[in-house]
């Protein structure tokens, strides 16, 4: 395994040192923005409640809009230490359509399947179950402010997580475990406001996704299964309203 090789300049990296610490500062800054817009008041709330969709709502509008301002930070960066441009971070195109959605259909299973194993694991009587509750829509406004997030979710967070942060972990380090590693876990406390026991599969999942992107070198079947399968509970809820 190649040694850790600090370059500190980030002389091939796809951003400047000044960038990635601006998208680390915003990223970290994520559990006051939920705070501070009391976007977490859906958490726990009764669904019959009349307050239910403006908490949906108020939620769903906080988190779209912190995911794009991430792409932002992360898209603004660019070449500014190289001539990287959002082409080379998305990575090579499909030459076999068949094959690439091949693939996003094999890891969006795999995303459901370490899903449906981490919901069987959380017994009801864990605080951390209502994580999984909440995030069911019960209404037709609700599923679609919702399918807004989760695609808004597969596209950005594939981009800035697997690709943005990954090329530049990789540059700082100088070498791709390590920098896969790094990535790994800031995606994953990411999601610390769904509650500890979430934690494992979130890894799991970002773990596969880091995988598909690496062996691929591309980020679209990723994004395709990640924003499918995080809007599976709308779009079951869109289609069977139909």
């Amino acid at each position: 395994m190649n040694k850790i090789q600090f370059d500190w300049h980030l002389e091939s990296g796809v951003a400047s040192l000044g960038n990635l610490i601006l998208f680390l500062l915003a990223l970290f800054s994520f559990p006051f923005i939920l705070h501070s817009t009391n976007a977490l008041a859906l958490m726990g709330m009764d669904p019959s409640s009349p307050q239910h969709k403006a908490a949906v709502m108020r939620f769903c509008v906080v988190v779209t809009a912190y995911l794009w301002v991430l792409f932002c930070i992360a898209l603004g960066g660019l070449g500014t230490t190289s001539r990287c441009t959002y082409a080379d971070v998305i990575g090579r195109g499909w030459t076999d359509t068949f094959s690439g959605l091949g693939i996003s259909a094999v890891v969006l299973a795999a995303i459901y399947a370490i899903g449906q194993l981490s919901t069987r694991l959380i017994t009801p009587g864990q605080p951390d179950a209502a994580a999984l509750r909440w995030m069911v829509p019960q209404r037709i406004e609700e599923a679609l402010a919702f399918l807004i997030v989760g695609l808004s979710a597969g596209f950005v967070e594939e981009f800035v997580f697997r690709g943005y942060l990954q090329k530049q972990l990789q540059a700082l380090f100088g070498n791709t475990l390590v920098a896969s590693v790094v990535q790994v876990a800031l995606y994953t406390q990411g999601h610390l406001y769904q509650g500890m026991a979430r934690l494992v599969p979130v890894a799991l999942i970002g773990a596969l996704l880091t995988f598909v992107a690496l062996w691929r070198k591309s980020l679209i079947p990723g994004m395709i299964a990640h924003g499918v399968g995080d809007s599976l509970t709308a779009i079951v809820y869109l289609v069977t309203r139909m």
